[in-house]
């Protein structure tokens, strides 16, 4: 299957735009930035400066969600005032694992730890993603009230169902594909119901969980203790490991979210905000001031975890807990997962390819493999490198489990780091 790419003409920017650019680059032309920002549809100074300078930028308000973001702020000051259990419904990839952790500090200034918030992470290996009717049972055997899922739930309508006949509601962050008809739910926050124009829409589930703190900070601002901006290195990581268009919101999220990471890594480990990241940034050789140390580095590290283990709820705690020794031996653990994922994924790589050197790929249109021995956590991955060489859809399959990725499916993220 050949591949076909179209190349865009090449568009002169005018002079007083090269010159404009050049205000942000004094010791350089400015004029390949120029060229490079003009043809990405940038062809004004204020559009100039919004994409430059975050501080320029005028970030979406969260009650632009509407209807849905109102219901969803009703019901946790019903769940505030009556003291309900709240569990909070992750994910276990980066993205999910930082939606779980900004949710866990976020709504913790709100409602008590562990004893009226907790968090709930699926095991990658015996559960997989989004909701399931064993961890609702449990929840409810636990007098949990309300779950609000971050990277996850939109589609889960039978296990929603079923959450509301054991007496739960259940409020859903989310940014992935919507169902036909809105789920039964008590709220539902999805950029994916605004035109696909609006600054919101390309959130990631980490974005999405802290436009609904942002709105409960604002419904109730006398409560926080800690600032709302502590929470942007935590979302920086997550909308780049997960791979979305960085414009609009997410770019300006980014931004911060990146500042903040770096300025956190420069001081001492006793008194980071975060040890636990800084220290994670430390094993692997970096500072935190670049999309790529999370996209090579922290990313990589975080996905590992349930690719090896299964369970990744500790990532949750390693990226919140304040402990440096025991955020040292998790980022210790993380570390070892990561370096596990890597060899276990150069293994089945390297046998994979052997395979392929059997089979006559002008004649096939899918690639279906299948080995009792490949370690299910990394199949995905492998997966995705086939299908980009090959331009063939892939599916690889093990007696542990299945990995499926299909050519230009983003559902396993690029772990190189």
């Amino acid at each position: 299957m050949q591949q076909q790419w179209n190349i865009v003409a090449t568009e002169q920017p005018p002079e007083w735009f090269i010159e404009a650019v050049k205000h942000y680059t004094p010791n350089k032309s400015g004029h390949y930035a120029a060229q490079l920002l003009w043809q990405r549809g940038i062809k004004d100074k204020s559009q100039l400066a919004n994409f430059v300078n975050p501080q320029a930028y005028q970030p979406a308000s969260p009650f632009e969600f509407g209807e849905e973001m109102l219901l969803a702020i009703r019901r946790l000051k019903q769940a505030r005032d009556e003291k309900e259990k709240i569990v909070i419904w992750g994910d276990f990839d980066a993205d999910g694992i930082t939606s779980t952790a900004v949710l866990w500090d976020g709504l913790g200034q709100f409602f008590p730890h562990n004893t009226q918030l907790n968090y709930y992470i699926p095991n990658r290996i015996t559960e997989s993603h989004g909701l399931n009717n064993q961890g609702i049972d449990r929840l409810a055997k636990q007098a949990c009230k309300l779950i609000v899922t971050c990277d996850t739930g939109s589609t889960n309508i039978s296990e929603i169902i079923y959450a509301k006949e054991q007496g739960i509601d259940i409020i859903v962050t989310d940014h992935h594909t919507l169902p036909a008809e809105r789920p039964p739910v008590t709220a539902i926050i999805n950029p994916r119901y605004l035109p696909n124009t609006h600054p919101l829409f390309h959130l990631s589930g980490v974005a999405v969980a802290y436009k609904l703190v942002e709105a409960l900070y604002q419904s109730l601002p006398k409560v926080p203790q800690q600032a709302l901006e502590d929470l942007l290195d935590l979302v920086a990581v997550g909308l780049i490991a997960d791979l979305v268009q960085l414009s609009g919101d997410c770019r300006y999220l980014a931004q911060l979210g990146i500042q903040r990471l770096q300025e956190d890594f420069k001081q001492l480990p006793a008194t980071r905000r975060r040890p636990g990241v800084g220290r994670l940034l430390e094993l692997c050789q970096k500072s935190g001031d670049r999309p790529t140390d999370i996209s090579f580095g922290l990313g990589p590290r975080i996905n590992a975890v349930s690719r090896i283990q299964g369970d990744a709820s500790f990532c949750v705690e390693l990226l919140t807990s304040r402990d440096e020794k025991r955020v040292n031996k998790l980022a210790e653990e993380t570390e070892l997962a990561n370096s596990r994922r890597k060899s276990l994924q150069k293994d089945v790589a390297q046998q994979v390819t052997q395979k392929l050197a059997q089979l006559d790929l002008s004649t096939t249109s899918v690639i279906v493999l299948e080995d009792p021995q490949w370690a299910v956590g990394v199949l995905g991955l492998v997966a995705g490198q086939v299908a980009q060489e090959t331009g063939r859809p892939t599916i690889l399959l093990s007696t542990e489990g299945v990995g499926i990725e299909d050519k230009g499916d983003k559902g396993d993220k690029g772990d190189k780091g």
